[in-house]
């Protein structure tokens, strides 16, 4: 064991210097993050909002960290620059995912693609971003009709460079939402009146905050210029399959209830065509 530190020690002559800083400036990056999670730990604001600053602080600070390491390194490496010359191709192949997934990183702070608390869909993975890193993205997996699995997935932030990602939370706060639902045979003959009856249930499942989602999609049309028809509860017929009339509602809701309106609405109608 003591030989071993001798020959470190041997190793990085002239470096202390370099060396002490490094510790030091990792410690800092420690002590940092941990005392901004305590502050956010005791702060009242919603978790979501919590976990969004904790993360974007934490990915900062050791950003930064990292820059002034690299810095005080910097006349090492230049040193070293010519004898690398020699393995710099090995190192690159070596390397590249690495790269591929800074960079990713990158391509999710420029382009805002999603953020902390968004539902986003890549290949086969469904869920709610959790953490945002350098390297790789976590979430909280959703299963079958939007539930909570209790599994988390983690995909490294190079896929983002050559998968297609779709964000189904894009709006923020509301959202539009869209319920497919299968519609009896016998009841299908009298398709004016179960659109009025599924309209019915859409508006009293709504009305609480149909007003704030009319004016939130409203701000956000004047920020991005961009245009939504309308945001008011509506009715859409699905007849791709000649065996199965398909009723579509849409409705707009705040996004972390989705599903629990869907389900209010689903059990409105269902028990609406029971009775009729």
């Amino acid at each position: 064991m003591i030989s071993t530190l001798d020959q470190l020690f041997a190793a990085i002559p002239g470096h202390w210097d370099q060396v002490i800083a490094t510790i030091i400036l990792l410690a800092a990056g420690i002590a940092v993050s941990q005392i901004w999670a305590r502050y956010l730990a005791r702060s009242e604001i919603s978790a979501g909002k919590r976990r969004l600053h904790l993360v974007w602080v934490r990915n900062v600070i050791w950003f930064l960290v990292s820059l002034i390491i690299v810095a005080i390194w910097a006349s090492t490496i230049a040193g070293f620059a010519l004898s690398l010359a020699a393995v710099a191709a090995a190192v690159l192949i070596v390397s590249k995912e690495l790269l591929m997934c800074v960079l990713g990183y990158f391509y999710i702070t420029l382009v805002r693609a999603f953020k902390i608390g968004d539902l986003i869909e890549l290949n086969q993975l469904y869920g709610r971003v959790i953490d945002i890193d350098m390297f790789a993205t976590t979430i909280a997996e959703l299963g079958y009709a939007g539930q909570i699995s209790g599994k988390t997935a983690e995909f490294p932030n190079s896929l983002l460079l050559t998968t297609p990602l779709k964000n189904t939370s894009p709006t923020g706060k509301y959202v539009l939402h869209l319920l497919r639902m299968p519609i009896p045979e016998g009841t299908a003959k009298d398709i004016d009146w179960v659109e009025s009856a599924a309209l019915s249930v859409a508006d009293a499942a709504t009305r609480e905050w149909r007003d704030q989602a009319e004016t939130h999609f409203r701000e956000i049309a004047d920020e991005s210029f961009i245009t939504f028809s309308s945001v008011g509860n509506r009715v859409i017929w699905d007849f791709s399959d000649p065996k199965q009339l398909m009723l579509v509602v849409r409705f707009a809701c705040p996004s972390e209830l989705r599903l629990k309106v869907e389900q209010a609405v689903f059990r409105g109608i269902w028990h609406a065509l029971k009775s009729e």
